[in-house]
């Protein structure tokens, strides 16, 4: 089976595949994949840290019902929560309606995050904080970034000296709302409002997406 780069559409699409029964395993293969394909994300990063991530899967029969959906998802995050400490994971939304699954996870910071949607198969790795902050953690910081404008560009050095600046570090491709306004981007991220940037999917965008912000 093809697997999915984004664990918690993953979540998603492997509810597809157990809706289908182990007798339709291949036609559960194949749902799997175009549920992959189909998932869309959007990323908000709260004031407090906090990352609020919403789901949106589009698919055309009701394979199951919403309960049921609640209920195997609310097990996996109090699974998590438990084998973490208490990590405080949350679901906040869960709708089927129109031919379409939404769900709205809750996480209380970025390292969560990372935490919940990475497995052996599939890493969300995100990471906010300050400049400085990502620096001593080691995340690479030798990139070339544009304004949100993309009239300037600034390397290492300059990012460096923006250390109490926030920035958002992502592997995945999604719509990012921060709480803040964006200064600075990855030539893969495409600004589009003050405080909001789509990081591309494009073949060839880079394995790391950027984003500066105050």
């Amino acid at each position: 089976m093809r697997k999915m780069k984004s664990a918690a559409g993953l979540l998603l699409a492997g509810l597809l595949l157990w809706g289908c029964g182990e007798k339709d395993a291949d036609i559960g293969d194949e749902m799997t994949v175009e549920a992959a394909e189909a998932v869309t994300s959007e990323l908000e990063v709260q004031k407090d840290g906090s990352i609020v991530e919403t789901l949106v899967e589009d698919f055309g029969k009701d394979y199951y019902t919403e309960d049921t959906l609640k209920n195997m998802i609310l097990a996996e995050v109090a699974e998590f929560n438990v084998s973490h400490g208490e990590a405080e994971v949350s679901v906040g939304k869960l709708e089927q309606k129109n031919g379409e699954v939404t769900l709205q996870m809750i996480y209380p910071s970025a390292e969560i995050y990372s935490a919940y949607n990475t497995d052996e198969y599939n890493s969300k790795s995100l990471f906010c904080g300050t400049v400085a902050e990502a620096d001593s953690a080691g995340f690479p910081l030798d990139v070339i970034l544009q304004d949100a404008k993309g009239e300037k560009t600034i390397g290492r050095e300059e990012l460096l000296g923006l250390g109490e600046q926030h920035i958002l570090i992502s592997e995945n491709p999604m719509l990012v709302k921060v709480a803040g306004k964006i200064q600075y981007v990855s030539s893969n991220v495409h600004v589009s409002g003050r405080s909001e940037a789509r990081l591309s999917g494009e073949e060839g965008a880079g394995d790391k997406y950027y984003i500066v912000y105050k």
